[in-house]
Order: C-alpha cells, then sequence, then structure tokens
C-alpha cells in the first residue's frame, strides 16, 4: 500500500521531473502523513555504523548506560533512558479522533542533541564506557541534518512555497537524535503494553531508521483510529513522518503511528511466544525554538500563534 519514493530525482537535471517527484512527495505525505524513500542524503555506510554502535551500547551492562542518565524531568531532553522512565502514553491522545488506551511502553533510549546548541548540552557516555559512541554520533547527527533541509526544500516545492521557506526556519539545528532498543518480549505481554504507545512527533519532519523486525504501524487513514503495518524497507531506507508543527504550518496530517506486535513473526530462536528485539534511529527535525507556528500556507486565524518552542515544551511535559 505505501510505495517508496527515489530521494535521487529531486537532484536530477530534469527540473520538470524534479517538481513532478516533489508533487509526488507532497501527495504521499497528505494522503499517509508519511512517505518512504530511497537513495536519500543519508549514505548507507553512515546508517550501518549508527546502528552497530547503537546495538553496541544497548549491549553495555545496565550499570554501565547508567553512567550517562537522562535527567528526571522532561528537559534537557539528553541521554540514556532506561526501561519505563519514558511515559509515552501520557501524550498518545493528543490531537487523535479516539482515545487510545494507556499502555507501558516496552524499550530503553538514548537522546542525542546538536553540539552547537546553545540551550542544552548533550550528555555523553563518560572516557572509558564506549569511546566510539561519541564521534560516531556527533557524525551522524550532522548528517542527518543536512538530509532533513534537503527533504524540507524539496516538500516546500511541492507545495509550491518558494524552495527555502521551510528551510529558513531550521537554522540553529534544534534538532534531536533518538536510539531505541527493544528488547525481545513475550507476545503476551501485548495485551496491556507496547513497545511505543501511538502518538504524533512534536517537530516538523522525523527520519526515521528501523531494523527488519516490524512492528511500525500507522494510522490510516489520518484519524480513524484504524492501525495499519508498514512494512519496513531496512535500515537503508528512511521514512519520513509529518510532526505537529509542519502540520500546523501546512495543513498536512501529522502521522499518529506506534510500535506494536508484528503481525507476522516467526518468534525468537524457535520460540513462536517471544517478538524478537528490534532496533531503530529517528531523527527528530524541529524548528528554531523561536519560530512562530503562524501558518504558513492561507490566512492566520488568531492574532498571536506560540512559538516552536513554546509548543515543544507543553507537548513534551508529562513523558518524564
Amino acid at each position: 500500500m505505501y510505495t517508496q519514493l527515489d530521494f535521487s530525482r529531486f537532484y536530477g537535471t530534469d527540473a520538470k521531473d524534479r517538481d513532478e517527484f516533489c508533487r509526488a512527495l507532497v501527495s504521499d505525505l497528505k494522503q499517509y502523513g508519511f512517505v518512504r524513500l530511497v537513495n536519500h542524503d543519508v549514505p548507507s555506510a553512515e546508517i550501518g555504523k549508527a546502528f552497530e554502535t547503537s546495538r553496541r551500547f544497548f549491549q553495555l551492562p545496565v550499570d554501565e548506560k547508567l553512567k550517562s542518565p537522562h535527567p528526571p524531568t522532561a528537559h534537557p531532553h539528553r541521554g540514556y533512558s532506561a526501561f519505563g522512565i519514558e511515559n509515552v502514553s501520557a501524550v498518545s491522545n493528543h490531537n487523535s479522533s479516539k482515545a487510545m488506551p494507556l499502555l507501558k511502553d516496552m524499550k530503553e533510549s538514548y537522546d542525542i542533541g546538536s553540539e552547537h546548541d546553545e540551550l542544552y548540552s548533550n550528555i555523553w557516555p563518560p572516557v572509558g564506557v564506549y569511546d566510539a559512541f561519541q564521534p560516531t554520533f556527533t557524525s551522524f547527527f550532522s548528517v542527518c541534518y543536512r538530509a532533513q533541509l534537503a527533504i524540507l526544500e524539496a516538500i516546500a516545492i511541492g507545495l509550491e512555497l518558494p524552495a527555502a521557506t521551510l528551510k529558513q526556519l531550521h537554522a540553529n539545528q534544534s534538532n534531536e537524535l533518538r536510539l531505541t532498543h527493544y528488547p525481545a518480549v513475550a507476545k503476551d505481554d501485548f495485551a496491556h503494553s507496547t513497545r511505543i504507545a501511538a502518538h504524533t512527533d512534536f517537530g516538523t519532519i522525523t527520519l526515521l531508521f528501523q531494523d527488519s523486525v516490524g512492528g511500525l504501524q500507522a494510522e490510516t487513514p489520518p484519524g480513524s483510529g484504524v492501525f495499519a503495518d508498514v512494512a519496513s524497507g531496512g535500515q537503508h531506507e528512511c521514512i519520513v513522518n509529518v510532526g505537529d508543527c509542519l502540520a500546523k504550518w501546512t495543513g498536512l496530517n501529522s502521522v499518529c503511528h506506534r510500535v506494536h506486535l508484528p503481525e507476522k513473526d516467526g518468534g525468537v530462536d524457535g520460540q513462536p511466544d517471544v517478538v524478537d528485539e528490534r532496533f531503530s534511529i529517528a531523527y527528530f527535525g524541529k524548528p528554531d525554538r523561536s519560530a512562530s507556528l503562524r501558518p504558513l500556507m492561507g490566512e492566520a486565524k488568531e492574532a498571536t500563534y506560540v512559538t516552536a518552542g513554546e509548543f515543544q515544551n507543553m507537548r513534551i511535559q508529562g513523558t518524564y
């Protein structure tokens, strides 16, 4: 149901084909709230290195991982979160037409920001814990930022806005990179839990990379309360989600999504009642904190609008 788009068309020499690609990109975003991209600007070697580094970190003993802990509050969104620390379900009913059950998330994660962020510093593993971690993800963050800007330019063109409209609202790199590990889990646990509860992303666009385990589901059509599987194209495919800020600017639907029990799962090592562990990497593109969320298309309906920073703070409260 969800086809892949080839982002290399954006860089082709045929301007007509480029514009057709941008329109197709926006068409999928309008219909589904996300799009599957191949041949994007994040090199396969960088993705592979990031996944391997993430896997090795999460394999460390818990006491080693806890040497770079996420603060007990929502801000700054940095460092390692152990199982049960984050409560995405607390905001899972936001913007949904149907109330979702409150479920326990079964995951651990690590949050990273820009090294140029003047408001929040990164929390890195101390020297000697895993020294390859910081340089790997400092580099990967920069690569994803450049890819995000290109995708935002393509979206602007597809919306018939000036090409730089969205890019210029992301100059300060207020973005976040999240590594997530979902452990192997008994299928029976999904009666009262989920790998991550249904939610929309807070920012502009999310670049999602995932392994082939499966379990990602999107609300289709938007607002229906019905979730459909999104087949994984492997870790080199990039799924681009519309976030709440882009929805407010453009009227595109921010996609409500979750990670749940894969419908087709063979179990782990001959144990059909156990779902395999899963890894994903998400780059959350966020506007500059001072950027107004006044609509970029159509007429404004209010005298004043919140800033992206104010909106992010409202959404994130209660997750920790």
